[in-house]
């Protein structure tokens, strides 16, 4: 891979505002070099994680006063699956097109960027994962359709056009030198419980079937505990966790984690809260913790190197949850602590720093 992060900042990429054009102005304010489309739950329920890919969906209700989104799995869907798979098989991404009214914030970044005639390094998209789309969309059983097999196969590819279609969609604006496009996976902490009933193969099979043929960096996000090595065998180039509330969670994987980064992943560090707590946290304090959870992950027997070489730094998870003003500082925060790790001043690649 030839694309180093360099502590590059980014982010998850939900934001509480309710206005795109104020979300498109923070982001690229502070994540100068990878910015990534804000998505606005707030502002319209369609903006929801699970409402914004259903486009397309065989049988979906996107239910915007209810903020629910269900399939009729009980009428005949057929024809709506056989134009799923047809543009699948054909090519068609446009067909799986995400309008302006289910992302407001990514078709305002694009206009935005595609204006400004500058390249950033990286312009970062995010579509919800397979594991975490099935098991939150549910049938008219209340059943997820992840334990319907023709559904499970019809969303995998519809979540894989619309990944697809979004790499085509930011590189058409000139502003990107790379592409990253997240899968995001919450429900992967659920995963192994007698809760859910996903085996791994399923697991990577789907993560893989959602990343096939793009031509770009592939990540994925969880912001819990889970086993990291779904996402280390799934193929993807980034993997980012939450390491401001699970550190420790990396550690129970080093064999893993050391040959993820050895064939050249890149560890993508959520050290910024998503909760208030972000008020109280100030950058040294930031970069100690990335300086321990470098130490632990070395004491279990990862190459420090690697560790530094390869990270990105990220907020835990989406930031809807906060205020505006609450968000601002996570982002400035990311921004500034990369500035710092970048800048050698807390351990640079061979550890030095004040």
């Amino acid at each position: 891979m030839s694309f180093q992060p360099y502590y590059m900042a980014t982010a998850i990429g939900s934001l509480p505002h309710l206005d795109a054009e104020e979300a498109c102005e923070l982001t690229l304010r502070y994540l100068a070099e990878a910015p990534a489309w804000p998505q606005l739950p707030r502002r319209d329920f369609r903006e929801n994680m699970y409402a914004q890919y259903s486009e397309g969906l065989p049988g979906v209700v996107v239910d915007v006063e209810r903020r629910k989104v269900f399939c009729e799995t009980d009428r005949d869907l057929l024809e709506e699956m056989e134009a799923v798979l047809t543009a699948y098989l054909e090519g068609d991404l446009e067909w799986a097109a995400i309008s302006e009214e289910y992302a407001s914030g990514l078709h305002a970044l694009a206009r935005r960027v595609a204006a400004q005639g500058k390249r950033y390094p990286l312009l970062k998209g995010q579509v919800t994962g397979p594991v975490s789309f099935g098991l939150t969309v549910l049938d008219r059983r209340n059943r997820p359709i992840l334990y319907d097999d023709q559904m499970a196969e019809v969303m995998v590819r519809l979540l894989n056009l619309k990944a697809r279609w979004m790499e085509g969609f930011l590189r058409s604006t000139g502003a990107a030198e790379e592409v990253l496009i997240f899968l995001d996976e919450p429900y992967l902490v659920s995963v192994g419980s007698a809760l859910v009933s996903v085996g791994r193969d399923q697991v990577v099979d789907s993560i893989r079937g959602c990343t096939e043929g793009l031509g770009c960096l592939t990540g994925a996000h969880c912001c819990g505990n889970t086993d990291w090595t779904l996402l280390f065998q799934a193929g993807l180039d980034v993997v980012n966790f939450d390491a401001y509330g699970y550190m420790e969670s990396l550690a129970l994987y080093p064999e893993e984690l050391s040959r993820f980064l050895e064939e050249g992943g890149i560890l993508a560090w959520g050290l910024i809260p998503n909760t208030p707590a972000v008020e109280e946290e100030d950058v040294p304090g930031l970069a100690r913790r990335f300086e321990e959870g470098v130490r632990l992950l070395v004491s279990h027997g990862v190459n420090e190197d690697l560790l530094r070489e390869k990270a990105m730094i990220t907020p835990s998870c989406g930031l809807e949850g906060l205020s505006e003003e609450q968000a601002e500082r996570a982002y400035r925060l990311a921004a500034e602590v990369s500035s710092a790790l970048h800048g050698g001043k807390v351990g640079g690649p061979s550890g030095e720093g004040a």
